[in-house]
Order: structure tokens, then C-alpha cells, then sequence
């Protein structure tokens, strides 16, 4: 008869086993810590693979491992990255331009329309004084934010600086990914906890769901570009084109997106005597954006997935909210891996139930 392990055993045993997963919990921490800062650029440079895999696949099959992943990586840089770049400093020299002549504007050419404007809605709100000089409190509050920027140069600057290393990493793991997509894949394959089909079947959905998610919101990018510069166009707006593009590009900024464009808009043009134009632009561009973000995005994305259009509207708002503009890849691929996981649960044989011996 074999004798029973003693006591002192079973719990060194016991402490061995809990010391190991302590280890190795403390390491997926340490490695998760060192890694944090650099999650939105590896993100979005995976993004960015998954997306133009295709096109790397093309080229894997005409040039060796490394060079094809080299000139992957400078096509993506060409095509997206520095037209981005471009249009933002485009944009940043002329938002300066056109604040001069907002500037100057709203201090001398329309003065007595912005102080006639502003008596009216000071008649009609309880608190206001219609006696105040608007121009002068917008020319103090002008004054008070440049020296509030000042202030706040190394700030901005800093910021600027870890933009430009966040697209150094993400350029630089851009070629890795490419140059190791297969391997990438098949760890990935190792490590998921399920059979070899539902393996497969999430990563195809998580491939589909990326490739849609990025088409999608380059899609919704260009419509409201192309209607908001309509819109600025209609209501006799300056340099509409410009507007348009800038509203494409900001609108995929997380919550406020492209509002950050009309709605100063629309307040400029009611301030200087215009309310139906101002009103007219705040319907076709905030018409635009929540048609298109609350009703076009689901459905775009609906045909990839089994998700219904409520799910997917719920998991890019919370997506966003939680991970920024990740959120909107990274949000539908979560909600749509756990419903996978959720199936493979429901659909697990059922155990016979136990007979008496």
C-alpha cells in the first residue's frame, strides 16, 4: 500500500506552486509597466499591419522577408503618416493666419454689431450686464489665454517632443510587425485557450473588424469633410476647403471631434449679427455628425460581425471613452472577442448526467 504524502509535503507543494504564480504575475506587471507608455504607438502601429497586410503580402511574395517589411513600412509612411503631419502644420499656420484676422475683426470691423448683439442677449438672461464692453472683455480674455500659453510653453513643448518619439516607436515597430506578422500570428494562435476552429474564427473576426473599423472612420472622415466644407460654403464662409478637411481630420478626435471647427464657426457668425447663417451651419454640420457617427458607423460596421448595430454603437462610444481614439478599433474587437468566448461557453457539450452504480 502506498503511503499517503505528509502533511509538511502537500504544503511546501502548495507554497512552491503559489510563489510561482506570485513570480510570474509580478513579472506580466513589471513587463506591463515597462511596456505602458509605449501601448497607444504598439497599438496603433498593429493597427496599421493588420490594415495594410494585404498590400505587405504583395510585396512578401516578390522581395525577401526584411526588404519587403522595409518598403511596407515606407508606404505607409508616404501614404498616411506624413500627409498627416503635412496637413497639420498646414493647419496650424493657418488657424495662426486666420485668428489674426478673427482678431482683428471682431476689434474693429464688427465691434458695433458684437456690442449691439451682445445688449440683446443681455436684456433677455438674468445676470448679464448689457452694459459691458464685450469687445474689451474678449480683448482682456485674448490677452489673459497668450499669457496663460506662454506660461505653458515647456508644456506644449514636451508634448510635441513625446508626439515625435510616440511616431518614432510606432514607424519602428511598423517594420517589426511586418517583418514578423507570421510569427506574430502563430503565438497568438499558442496562447489562445480554445479549440483550433474558434481560434481561427476570432482571429479572423478580430482581422475583419480592424480592417472595417479603419476604413469606416477614414469613410465618415471624408463625408463630413466634403458636407461641412458645403455647409461653410453655403453660409459664405472664408477658405471652405480648408475647413472641410479640417473638420475630416478632426473628426476623428474622440467626443468633440469636428465639432471643434463648426461650432467656433457658428459662434462667430452669430456674434457678428448672422444667427440664420450660424443656425443653418450648426444644423447641417451637427445633423452631419450624429447621422454619421450614431447611425452610418453601425451600419458599416454591422456586416462584419454577428453583433447587432446597438452593441457596436455601445462598444465605439465605450471604446472611446475608455481607450480614446484606440477605442474606436480596439471597442468592437473586444465587445466582438467576448461574445465569441461567451458562444464557446453556451455551446460546450453538456456533461450525461451521473447514474447510480
Amino acid at each position: 500500500m502506498n503511503s499517503a504524502p505528509s502533511p509538511n509535503t502537500t504544503t511546501s507543494d502548495r507554497l512552491t506552486t503559489l510563489l510561482s504564480y506570485g513570480f510570474l504575475l509580478l513579472l506580466i506587471y513589471l513587463v506591463f509597466r515597462i511596456y505602458e507608455p509605449f501601448l497607444p504607438a504598439l497599438g496603433w502601429a498593429a493597427i496599421l499591419v493588420i490594415f495594410f497586410y494585404p498590400m505587405h503580402h504583395w510585396m512578401s511574395q516578390r522581395f525577401q522577408a526584411t526588404r519587403a517589411a522595409v518598403f511596407s513600412t515606407l508606404a505607409v509612411t508616404l501614404l498616411l503618416i506624413v500627409p498627416a503631419i503635412l496637413l497639420t502644420t498646414l493647419f496650424v499656420s493657418e488657424a495662426v493666419s486666420i485668428s489674426r484676422g478673427v482678431h482683428t475683426s471682431l476689434m474693429q470691423d464688427n465691434a458695433p454689431a458684437i456690442a449691439k448683439t451682445w445688449a440683446w442677449i443681455a436684456q433677455r438672461i438674468p445676470g448679464l450686464d448689457p452694459n459691458a464692453d464685450l469687445v474689451d472683455l474678449l480683448q482682456q480674455a485674448v490677452q489673459k489665454q497668450a499669457a496663460y500659453l506662454a506660461q505653458r510653453l515647456g508644456t506644449v513643448l514636451r508634448n510635441i517632443a513625446t508626439f515625435i518619439f510616440d511616431l518614432f516607436v510606432m514607424i519602428f515597430a511598423l517594420f517589426y510587425f511586418f517583418r514578423d506578422a507570421d510569427d506574430i500570428i502563430r503565438g497568438i494562435r499558442s496562447i489562445l485557450p480554445f479549440d483550433a476552429e474558434h481560434r481561427d474564427v476570432m482571429i479572423v473576426q478580430a482581422r475583419d473588424l480592424i480592417s472595417a473599423s479603419v476604413t469606416t472612420s477614414l469613410v465618415i472622415a471624408a463625408i463630413q469633410g466634403v458636407l461641412g466644407g458645403l455647409g461653410f460654403v453655403l453660409v459664405g464662409l472664408p477658405t471652405p476647403l480648408f475647413w472641410g478637411v479640417a473638420m475630416a481630420f478632426f473628426s476623428l478626435v474622440p467626443v468633440v471631434g469636428s465639432g471643434l471647427i463648426f461650432v467656433p464657426a457658428a459662434l462667430w457668425l452669430g456674434f457678428t449679427g448672422h444667427w440664420g447663417r450660424a443656425l443653418l451651419l450648426l444644423v447641417i454640420c451637427a445633423g452631419v455628425t450624429t447621422i454619421v457617427d450614431n447611425v452610418l458607423r453601425p451600419i458599416l460596421l454591422g456586416g462584419r460581425t454577428e453583433l447587432s448595430g446597438l452593441v457596436i454603437f455601445i462598444s465605439v462610444v465605450g471604446g472611446v471613452a475608455v481607450f480614446g481614439m484606440l477605442g474606436l478599433v480596439l471597442g468592437p474587437i473586444l465587445v466582438a472577442t467576448a461574445a465569441s468566448v461567451l458562444a464557446v461557453y453556451m455551446k460546450r457539450p453538456e456533461s450525461p448526467p451521473m447514474t447510480a452504480g
